[in-house]
């Protein structure tokens, strides 16, 4: 194939892949745009943050025994249970023994009631409003509590969740760790939003984790690829012109045998 011939080609499919691409690029730039300079939609103070904490009892409350504690949450796993850590706190108004235990190489937590010995794990519906609303301020009321598969937005695997839904100016949804009560998210209506345009930015949808990507970043390789192959096409095809010029001009101005140019007779 002569170089011409190549030059178009190349041409052609740098033409195709830009106007391929100019959709992702758009995309990619608006929600870039939103997702840097409109944190003021999404991110009030006290993000996952406790606005109405429940006070609980002093840590000397404490009537089960940390030994007690220990085998009731064996007990509980089934008996084949690494107790590696036990921690004493206070929290949505109870004492809590959280323990820290692996379960045949898996990790898991439990919670006990420090006080009564009940188990706390895994989190009830009719508790998990009561340590969501410490997240949210009033009026807010509780309009649903449902049990899921979570998945973090930092994290890649799903987990055991539930979600309670608050009726208030900002739609509030807390999502809590069905194990420890740990809060894992914090939606309102606005911040709801932000989360879509990060995926948008991202191309994270379906659990692909980010490698949906590869869709407009292979092409955009690709276009910067053949541009830099039209950029030297056009440095050759320049210097051609320079030595067929650089060439032309001892005839145009033609020289005696000791080199001082000839008389070039006026045109008639």
């Amino acid at each position: 194939m002569s170089r011409g011939g190549s030059e178009r080609i190349i041409r052609l499919t740098h033409r195709w892949l830009g106007m391929g691409a100019v959709g992702f690029l758009l995309l990619s730039v608006v929600t870039g745009l939103l997702w840097a300079d409109a944190k003021f939609l999404y991110w009030e103070d006290h993000y996952k943050e406790k606005v109405r904490p429940l006070a609980g009892p002093s840590l000397e409350a404490a009537t089960l025994p940390v030994d007690r504690a220990i085998v009731v949450a064996k007990e509980a796993v089934g008996g084949r249970a690494l107790v590696e850590q036990v921690s004493l706190r206070s929290d949505f108004g109870r004492l809590l023994y959280e323990l820290k235990l692996r379960v045949e190489g898996v990790p898991t937590t439990l919670l006990l009631d420090a006080i009564s010995g009940e188990r706390l794990s895994p989190i009830s519906p009719d508790l998990a409003p009561v340590i969501a609303q410490q997240y949210v301020r009033p009026p807010a009321t509780v309009t649903a509590v449902e049990l899921e598969r979570y998945t973090p937005r930092k994290k890649k695997r799903a987990q055991d969740a539930v979600r309670v839904r608050f009726e208030n100016a900002d739609a509030t949804e807390i999502v809590l760790d069905r194990q420890t009560g740990e809060i894992l998210e914090d939606e309102g209506r606005w911040r709801r939003v932000h989360f879509a345009v990060m995926q948008l930015h991202q191309l994270n949808f379906f659990g692909f984790e980010k490698t949906l990507l590869n869709i407009p970043g292979v092409p955009i390789l690709l276009m910067s690829l053949s541009g830099c192959l039209l950029w030297i096409f056009h440095r050759a095809r320049k210097r051609r012109a320079q030595s067929v010029t650089a060439s032309r001009e001892p005839a145009l101005y033609p020289t005696r045998s000791n080199g001082e140019p000839k008389e070039v007779p006026p045109l008639s």
